[in-house]
């Protein structure tokens, strides 16, 4: 049966193949046809394989070259296809170096672990040992080779340390990328059996199935080295321990023999450099006397070398020391990340990286950067310059010695062995720098390395449980911490230490009881110097050092309590090898001095007189209530306080975390009942907001204010007895802080409010002063008023500062700036426990391409929450700092009202512009891409807006060039006013008839315009008048020059010119022309002038005619008889 079966499948298969043939053979013959008659017709190996190797890959491009009837572009297109493929054979030659390696490991796991664990067991250590003839080249040599060979190992064994949570990760995403490589594996091959593409040439269809077929070969070896891979970590698992402990043993060793080697090297160093001076020393007894000096001079030089070498070797221990830490921070950080991302944040792991943290922050003491070491390290190169100097003073010296000097002479040979000592120590000494410079550098990286574990253990485990959840069966714990608490041998350990202290610190201690005994001593004066300044604060003539003064004593008043405690507590920690009870003790006292220091400046700024009351002008009712509730506040929170660092350092750890648990919610609780009395919603403190200002946010947010103060202390001792104790217990610590540092930032607005209601008592005076001045001026020049005061045209107070307003204003800015300061301070004070920025920064709102290499920059929630943040920092700064740029700078300068007014103005253009930029930077806006934004705006605005850009930029040039300001009499065609206001678009000029024209700014720039006032304001007035016939010409001139100079706004100088004009119809007409000093009397001399030429006509008995006219009747009389009848009697000669 077999062979007939087999028989029949060789027929089908024969008959399949000779209908291919027949199938392919007319595409074949047509690709023959439409080649052309030159091509070259390369074999393909490719046509009848299904694999693909680079030679296959190279005659497809070949034949590809030597196709000429397809296009460029197709061709590029199919090179690219071959390009792919070859990458996909690299790809998969990779793979399967890679699966060699698994194979490998698999297979070679059990002979390596036999092998590890022999070398493991093997109790043979070799010790490294001096070779008696070693000199200190070859010494440092084998160091140099030995610390090379550490690194690596150092390496090797942190790779060996992450390596199990990278496997463990690895073996997690394999499944992964095995069902993703399988399922893209079966699209390719779906393509690969698809029939070719309607259209496409033999040439195309070859491209595409090489790039297919190596695309398959890839995918198959990558997911063959994924099997391979994964087998082999499971078959190594117990392997990877004993790797690393022998890797630890190793790097023990080698370390072991560094010490070695450097113990060595100084012994070795010590001995040689103690022979050279004893053999010195005993030469120096066979010198002639004359070079006795020189000699004595060499054994200076040994014992400066001899000094080097203990320092050097010294610095190099202490290298050492901060190397290996810096290795062993290092290598926690990248198996604490991989651990974190290998299994998550778990209660376990954050135990561990908080206990690891808390040892960081040791070594981040012990290892600080010495601040004395760059000094050190530049008086050590002075001495190498000294060294190089002397050495070669003493090559000139042996130079300068005659030629046929003999070798054995004595002065030769010391300054020959002068030279070799001074070269020696010169080697030395910078080997001792370089190992000061390593050792400097290497600090700085150790706390590099530190703070960064130490941030990375910030932002994970903030939210981690640090204890059990509470029971009341930690209530057992309370008797035996009340009794470690109350025992007399723990209170004699504190007296023995602070006598200790003070005998061992005498003339410290004794200046700082000197100083609490003082401060006691004088505290009631101190409080009779506080109520003298209130009364002083309270005259009207009273200065702001007495406020300072009043601060100054108040501080002092504050401080006596923190001192006493914080001289305890510096005493009680001076020695840092004390008893645990002992260092909670002054811990205590340390913390409660700076808890109690804040509550008692409060306390002294509410006293009766004090700077609350008179300087600071606070209601009684604030300032009682809080003086009373601070008392038993303080009092109970420095109870709390004291008892919980206190009993934090008891050796037990459920103890300690038990009575630290209890203080902490105790101290919670009546924070939180503090603020609910002092911030309750009907608290004088909002009731005083609310007279103040109605529509004051602070009295409209008075109970989410009351909500917030009062629930979070709350809520934090809920967190502890969630069992997040050291959580709830930073947050305590962290809210203290923010608390001083709120009372410092009140303090200092209250002083700036003062110091600005005394600046604005004073300027308001002065200005009050400089106005009566103007006024009794102007009332003994005339009484009259000015032009624009006539005409009832209201100006733009350019000439006069809005004093309620500037005050204002400033009292707004210093609000911005108190909470932009106290939003600063508390996000500082908070970083470190609550990265918010930094969550933020994770959150990518786009991306933007920035650069030359167009690299893509991510524009983060944080960047935008920056950009509001100057947005509104903007807004404030530019409607508040020009009026406080008026108020303290430009007022007290030469410049004029108008040119302040510019200023002012364009300090509000430039501030906004800058924020403009500087939004646009934070948000990444890249300047190429700002750039085609610019001009697309210009061409917008040179369209649409452009006599809005025009109005606005000559509204600039007008504020610089000023051709015209407030209060400046103008001409702008036919219409003569006073400009009242000068805006960003539009000036208004308002004219006699009160109406107001308001005249774009760019007319008032290109179109032509007559400023009466903007240089000079002399002007002249002409006034025409006309006279009978039968006057006498020159008597009228005299009368006419008498009247008009007797005028007192007429100047002389110019002097009045009168000017017989003309003949007119009915009447002789004269011109009279005169200046005047100002333009304020413009009208008001008019009229006078006027009024005073006719009373002198009169007097003078000349008229003025009447205009006579000659009228012409035409009357037909046969039809319409004309009266005519003659009246003589009014008739005037």
């Amino acid at each position: 049966m077999a062979a007939p079966l087999a028989l029949s499948r060789f027929v089908v298969a024969f008959f399949v193949c000779l209908i291919a043939v027949s199938l392919t053979s007319p595409v074949l013959a047509q690709t023959s046809e439409t080649s052309a008659p030159d091509a070259t017709v390369i074999e393909n190996p490719l046509e009848n394989s299904d694999t693909v190797d680079a030679k296959a890959i190279e005659a497809g491009q070949a034949s590809l070259a030597a196709n000429d009837s397809l296009d460029a572009e197709l061709k590029t297109s199919l090179q690219d296809l071959y390009q792919q493929a070859k990458q996909n054979l690299s790809s998969a030659e990779v793979s399967d170096k890679n699966i060699q390696t698994f194979e490998s490991m698999a297979t070679e796991a059990p002979a390596r672990m036999k092998e590890i664990r022999s070398e493991l067991d093997s109790k043979e250590v070799v010790k490294w040992t001096l070779d008696p003839d070693s000199t200190v080249e070859s010494i440092k040599q084998q160091i140099a080779e030995t610390q090379l060979a550490l690194n690596n190992a150092t390496a090797e064994d942190g790779r060996l340390t992450a390596e199990p949570a990278r496997r463990q990760k690895r073996l997690a995403e394999i499944p992964t990328e095995i069902s993703a490589a399988e399922k893209e594996l079966k699209q390719v091959a779906e393509q690969i059996n698809a029939p070719a593409l309607s259209g496409e040439s033999a040439a195309q269809t070859q491209a595409r199935m090489t790039q297919l077929r190596s695309k398959r070969q890839a995918l198959q070896k990558k997911i063959e080295e994924l099997k391979k891979e994964q087998s082999a970590y499971l078959a190594t698992s117990d392997l990877l321990p004993l790797q690393r402990q022998l890797s630890e043993r190793k790097t023990a060793q080698l370390r072991s023999e560094l010490d070695a080697m450097q113990s060595a090297l100084t012994q070795r160093q010590r001995s040689e450099v103690a022979d050279t001076m004893q053999t010195l020393r005993d030469d120096l007894q066979q010198v002639p006397e004359a070079l006795k000096p020189l000699a004595q001079s060499n054994i200076e030089v040994t014992e400066r070398q001899q000094k080097l070498v203990g320092e050097s070797a010294r610095a190099q221990a202490q290298l050492n020391d901060i190397q290996k830490v810096y290795e062993e921070v290092k290598n926690t950080l990248d198996v604490s990340q991989d651990r974190l991302e290998a299994v998550g944040l778990t209660d376990a792991l954050g135990l561990m990286l908080r206990n690891k943290r808390r040892d960081f922050e040791e070594l981040r003491t012990k290892y600080r950067p010495r601040a004395d070491l760059q000094e050190k390290i530049q008086e050590h190169q002075i001495s190498v310059f000294e060294l190089e100097d002397e050495a070669a003073k003493v090559e000139q010296q042996i130079a300068a010695m005659p030629s046929d000097t003999p070798e054995n002479d004595p002065e030769l040979m010391l300054l020959r062995k002068r030279k070799e000592l001074l070269a020696s120590t010169i080697q030395t000494q910078n080997s001792f720098l370089d190992t000061m410079l390593t050792a400097d550098t290497q600090r700085h990286q150790l706390r590099s390395a530190l703070d960064e574990y130490i941030d990375f253990v910030d932002q994970n485990v903030f939210w981690i449980r640090s204890a059990p959840i509470f029971s009341t069966s930690e209530f057992r714990f309370i008797a035996p911490a009340a009794a470690w608490l109350v025992d007399v041998d723990n209170w004699q350990k504190v007296f023995d230490q602070l006598l200790r202290s003070l005998l061992t610190r005498p003339l410290r201690s004794l200046i700082g009881v000197l100083v609490i005994l003082t401060l006691v001593y004088y505290r009631s004066r101190l409080r009779h110097w506080v109520r003298e300044f209130g009364d002083d604060a309270l005259r009207t003539d009273t200065k702001f050092s007495s406020t300072a003064s009043s601060l100054l004593f108040s501080i002092v008043l504050a401080c006596i309590w923190p001192a006493f405690f914080g001289f305890i507590a510096w005493s009680l920690l001076g020695n840092l090898a004390v008893d645990p009870f002992v260092a909670g003790v002054g811990n205590a006292f340390a913390v409660t001095a700076i808890f109690v220091a804040s509550r008692e400046l409060i306390k002294e700024v509410c006293r009766d007189k004090g700077l609350a009351q008179a300087h600071f002008g606070w209601d009684d009712s604030i300032r009682k209530m809080l003086r009373f509730h601070l008392r038993w506040y303080t009092v109970l929170g420095g109870t709390l306080i004291f008892l919980m660092m206190s009993l934090y350092e008891h050796p037990d750890e459920q103890i300690r975390a038990t009575a630290s648990r209890l203080t902490t919610i105790a101290l919670f609780l009546v924070t939180a009942t503090f603020n609910n009395v002092i911030f309750s919603v009907n608290s004088p403190i909002f009731s005083q907001v609310r007279r103040d200002n109605p529509d004051s946010k602070a009295y409209r947010w008075r109970r989410l204010i009351w909500l917030v103060l009062t629930g979070f202390p709350i809520v934090f001792a809920g967190l502890a007895l969630a069992g997040f104790l050291d959580t709830a217990f930073n947050l305590g610590r962290l809210m203290q802080t923010s608390f001083l540092m709120l009372v410092m930032l009140l303090l200092v607005m209250a002083l700036a409010f003062r110091w600005l209601s005394l600046r604005y008592r004073d300027v308001a005076r002065r200005q009050a002063r400089e106005l009566r001045e103007k006024k009794l001026a102007a009332m003994q020049a005339s009484a009259a008023e000015g032009l624009p005061t006539d005409i009832g045209i209201e100006l733009q107070e350019e000439d006069k500062a809005d004093l309620p307003k500037l005050d204002r204003q400033t009292r707004q800015l210093v609000y911005v700036m108190a909470t932009v300061i106290a939003i600063s301070g508390l996000a500082l004070i908070w970083s470190n426990v609550l990265p918010a920025i930094e969550i933020f920064d994770r959150i990518v709102l786009w991306r933007v391409s920035v650069g030359e290499n167009m690299d893509i920059e991510p524009v983060t929630l944080r960047d935008l929450l920056y950009s509001i943040g100057v947005v509104v920092v903007l807004v404030y700064s530019a409607r508040n700092l020009p009026g406080l740029l008026e108020l303290f700078v430009l007022r007290k300068t030469s410049l004029d009202s108008g040119a302040r007014y510019a200023l002012t103005t364009i300090l509000r253009y430039t501030l906004t512009v800058v924020g403009a930029f500087v939004v646009l930077n934070i948000l990444s806006v890249p300047w190429t891409q700002l750039g085609w934004l610019l001009a697309a705006a210009s061409v917008g605005l040179g369209f649409g807006l452009q006599e809005i850009v025009a109005n606005f930029v000559s509204g600039i040039i007008l504020l610089l060039e000023r051709p015209v300001r407030v209060g400046d009499i103008v001409t702008i065609d036919d219409t003569t006013g006073v400009v009242s206001r000068i805006q960003m678009r539009a000036t208004t000029v308002t004219s006699w008839e009160r109406k107001e024209l308001v005249v774009p700014n760019k007319d008032l720039i290109t179109g032509k315009i007559l400023n009466w006032s903007l240089t000079n304001v002399i002007n002249r007035l002409s006034i025409e008048v006309g006279v009978d016939y039968d006057a006498d010409p020159n008597q009228v001139r005299e009368i006419l020059e008498r009247v008009v100079s007797e005028h007192p706004d007429v100047m002389d100088d110019p002097a009045p010119l009168i000017n017989f004009e003309s003949f007119g119809d009915s009447s002789l007409n004269f011109a009279v022309r005169f200046y005047l000093a100002t333009l304020d009397r413009r009208v008001g001399v008019t009229h006078e002038v006027n009024t005073a030429i006719i009373e002198a006509f009169r007097a003078a008995n000349i008229s003025i005619p009447f205009p006579q006219r000659d009228v012409n009747f035409s009357v037909k009389t046969e039809t319409m008889p004309l009266g005519i009848q003659l009246d003589r009697s009014n008739r005037q000669r």
